[in-house]
């Protein structure tokens, strides 16, 4: 800055000093001429000055506003890092305790299944420590006595299957839905206006919409028409060889 300074000193003594030897040279101007040239030099260096100290200035401002704008992002990186550490964290806190929450479920649910059927058992152990105590009763007696009891367990089962929504898929004499039927018989018959469940093999059962177990059935679909036509012309054609053998 020193160095900048004593140069445009050193450039101003030049330029009065060349305006006087000009004024030497050339007689016809004058002093107040000549004092006003220097004047307007002097006012024209005072304000490139001036023009100078400006730059300088806002210079400094942007540099200060540009230092503060670097402190404040740098503040909001930090404080959007540990907002991101903070919610991880609290995620993986979330996940261990809906893990947690699931295994417990899994436990009850599998719990309280296993009690009903334990229940049920019970009632087969039942009847299989009564039939060790009959005695004098008829065949006829004995099969209607294990018949029922083989009818109230699988009944016994059935509403246990309910109490968990796991309910038998409608099948019979229902359209055949490959989502919840699965055939393993086919026939075809035109009584039928569309492929339709005749026989239940399996029973099936769903929870909701989730399929526990296709039902296996029977299908029975409508006869086509080009079977129709050809069995038809089959008739047709032994009609005519039936004539042609009595000619």
């Amino acid at each position: 800055m020193d160095k900048h300074k004593e140069h445009q000193k050193h450039h101003k003594e030049k330029n009065v000093h060349e305006d006087k030897e000009r004024a030497q040279e050339n007689p016809d101007i004058s002093d107040e001429a000549l004092e006003k040239k220097i004047e307007d030099e002097m006012a024209s260096d005072e304000r490139r000055k001036e023009l100078r100290r400006e730059c300088d200035r806002i210079a400094a401002d942007e540099k200060k506003k540009a230092i503060a704008e670097n402190e404040q992002l740098k503040a909001e990186i930090a404080t959007f890092k540990d907002t991101m550490i903070r919610r991880q964290a609290d995620f993986e806190n979330y996940k261990k305790r809906v893990l947690k929450q699931h295994g417990e479920t899994r436990i009850m649910t599998i719990k309280d299944l296993a009690h009903d059927f334990i229940l049920i058992n019970d009632d087969l152990l039942r009847a299989i420590e009564a039939s060790e105590k009959i005695s004098g009763e008829t065949t006829e007696e004995l099969y209607k006595s294990f018949r029922e009891g083989v009818i109230m367990i699988s009944r016994r089962i059935e509403e246990i299957l309910k109490k968990y929504n796991v309910v038998e898929i409608d099948s019979l004499n229902q359209e055949f839905d490959p989502a919840f039927h699965e055939a393993v018989e086919i026939e075809q018959d035109g009584a039928v206006g569309h492929d339709t469940v005749t026989k239940v093999y399996h029973k099936g059962f769903r929870i909701d919409d989730l399929v526990v177990r296709s039902a296996k059935v029977k299908v029975t679909r409508p006869k086509s028409e080009p079977a129709v036509a050809s069995q038809a012309s089959a008739e047709h054609e032994d009609a005519g060889d039936g004539r042609n053998k009595s000619e």
